[in-house]
């Protein structure tokens, strides 16, 4: 009866705070002007000048061609054989050796730029059997029996406060929730676990996120990738379910959309588009079409609504996750929402989308181990990107089919790790979503695609430099201790003011993610590793003692390194990482400045009238 007291009193504080939202709610909306549309704010949308390096587009023909190989349009990619001179131990994936720049290009080159309509298949490498991209049904079947309901069609919630009242609603259904099971258990029900997390409830908060998509299912995902480790099982058990798709919008939302960004007559320029999308994520839902020179692409549309609900759609999760209590008080949940909302206005904006595509496509041009998608300009603008459409599937599902030979995985992971470091040291210009359908393979080509530029961070030199120092201190293992705990503090991991029981959590955190690369253990076997069991302890009490939260490029690079950790372990690879580390190590050009002394040299210049970095 004790517990039921307890429970009932946190059920009855959440209602009123409910209550009171609602209440609050019902003010603004009788004070919002509905005719007006309201305009999203944009910010660091990256210029474009003489000075740019030229890019390629996906240009949209006027005529069709005389006679179109519409079956080579759809199988664009170079052959990569593996190098058969590499000699390796039986029963050890062969020593690393770095992809080199085709034709004689160089790696930072931007001069380089691969003509989408260049890849013609050349034979090696080529499958047995045609090669079929996998159908709707069966990507969605998969996904099902992962645990993720089937998608539906519904209707985007456009407006903010009418997504603030469904999330209003969804507090009051938590709310009941967590009372039935209070209930439950003090009549002798039983039951474990999170009064509030309950099976009931999750599959509230999983069906409500997949509804409003957009920020809420954002955070939702950027949770699960960051704090998967210190988040109850409960609340890990409803990432997966939200992680794995969308609703999509309605026939009418997306003609409006379509219409409203790229005119009325946009389908002049393509020979057929799929009403129904291909996959549907928590910004924008894909559409795979024909143009009418016979070249696929894929037409990525905004949900409606989102850019401009993204504030309201944070605070009402802030709201949501402080009611629930899953976010333990050193999470700093106030800076997890400032970076997630800053980052979330940069993905909106599909323009600064297809500048980072095209960024990418120059920096990865002179490397055939990597295709980037070309950019359709004619279909594409603030809410629409149309991008040349990329063959394969999921690394991991392709991984999971059992048809990737031991040597192939090994071979995927370590380009997977290589071009993960090569974005951070060498061109200092990351993609951080690591959501795995990002990266595609192409069993017939052996190539790997990389889609969605969304998400895209550039990180200073120094800081660059600095933490290439704490991971090769990490890798040597806890004889560095100092050197760690030197290089955390430059980073702001650390103040200097913490007790010796949140130094030791902290390095010992530190030294087992830097066991991939230490000495002993190579190759690495990700597909046997543990670490984010074996770390989820210390970070249990760095969370709880920590005094300082994370640099804000923290967040997007951990989750991308985590990703990639968890996407290498997905494959089962056995890498040479200390080998790729120390490659990196030897040849990096270190910009002979402090974190300390960059910035500083920057607040000059930004105070300083007419003075730029």
């Amino acid at each position: 009866m004790m517990y039921f007291v307890r429970d009932a009193a946190r059920v009855a504080r959440g209602a009123a705070l409910v209550g009171q939202h609602l209440a609050k709610l019902e003010v603004a909306a009788s004070q919002v002007k509905w005719s007006k549309p309201l305009t999203p704010i944009l910010s660091n949308r990256p210029a474009e000048n003489e000075s740019d390096p030229p890019f390629s587009d996906f240009p949209i023909r006027v005529e069709k061609p005389d006679t179109p190989d519409t079956e080579n349009s759809q199988q664009e990619g170079t052959a990569v054989p593996l190098d058969s001179s590499a000699k390796s131990t039986p029963g050890h994936p062969e020593s690393f050796q770095a992809p080199k720049p085709s034709d004689g290009a160089k790696a930072d080159t931007a001069s380089v730029v691969r003509n989408p309509d260049d890849f013609a298949p050349t034979g090696a490498g080529t499958a047995t059997t045609p090669y079929e991209q996998p159908s709707r049904e069966l990507l969605e079947a998969e996904k099902i029996a992962k645990g993720a309901k089937p998608p539906r069609e519904r209707g985007v919630p456009s407006h903010p406060v009418t997504r603030a009242f469904h999330f209003g609603g969804l507090g009051l259904g938590l709310a009941s929730g967590a009372a039935a099971a209070a209930m439950r258990r003090a009549m002798g029900g039983g039951g474990e676990g999170s009064g509030m997390l309950t099976e009931a409830n999750i599959e509230r908060l999983a069906g409500t996120l997949c509804r409003l998509r957009g920020a809420a299912l954002k955070l939702g995902q950027m949770l699960s990738f960051n704090n998967a480790e210190v988040l109850p099982k409960e609340m890990q058990q409803l990432m997966d379910k939200v992680r794995h798709g969308a609703d999509w919008m309605p026939a009418w939302q997306l003609k409006k959309t379509m219409e409203q960004e790229l005119g009325p007559d946009w389908r002049q320029h393509v020979a057929s588009f799929d009403e129904t999308p291909f996959a549907a994520a928590s910004i924008g839902q894909v559409h795979p079409a024909v143009l009418t020179d016979g070249r696929r692409v894929a037409v990525k549309v905004q949900y409606p609504g989102v850019a401009t609900s993204i504030q309201s759609d944070l605070w009402s999760m802030k709201t949501l996750i402080s009611y629930t209590g899953v976010a333990p008080p050193g999470l700093y949940l106030d800076k997890v929402i400032e970076v997630a909302r800053e980052e979330l206005l940069e993905e909106c904006d599909y323009v600064r989308e297809a500048s980072n595509t095209k960024k990418f496509k120059t920096l990865l041009s002179a490397y055939p181990e990597y295709a980037v998608p070309a950019v359709v300009p004619q279909l594409s603008s603030e809410r629409v990107l149309t991008t040349e459409w990329m063959p394969g599937v999921a690394v991991d599902e392709a991984a999971a089919k059992s048809t990737m030979s031991a040597r192939e995985r090994d071979r995927v992971g370590s380009r997977l790790l290589w071009l993960t470091l090569t974005e951070l040291f060498t061109f200092r210009f990351m993609q951080t979503d690591p959501n795995w359908s990002n990266f595609l393979y192409d069993q017939r080509t052996g190539q790997l695609a990389l889609i969605d530029f969304g998400a895209c961070r550039t990180y200073d030199a120094p800081f660059a430099d600095e933490y290439l120092r704490l991971v090769r201190a990490c890798a040597e293992g806890i004889s560095q201790r100092d050197a760690i705990l030197h290089h955390s503090r430059n980073l702001s991991f650390l103040t200097g003011e913490e007790d010796d029981l949140m130094l030791d959590a902290h390095v010992n955190a530190a030294v087992l993610v830097g066991s991939p690369f230490a000495a002993t253990k190579q190759p690495f076997d990700f597909g046997a590793q543990d670490i984010g069991k074996r770390v989820a302890a210390d970070v249990s009490t760095m969370i709880q003692r920590r005094k300082t939260p994370p640099r804000k490029e923290i967040y997007s690079l951990h989750r991308r390194l985590n990703g990639c950790f968890q996407l290498a372990s997905r494959v089962g690879a056995r890498i040479q990482a200390r080998d790729i580390l120390l490659d990196f190590y030897e040849k990096h050009h270190w910009s002979g400045l402090s974190i300390e002394e960059f910035e500083q040299s920057k607040q000059q210049s930004e105070s300083t009238p007419g003075v730029s970095n």
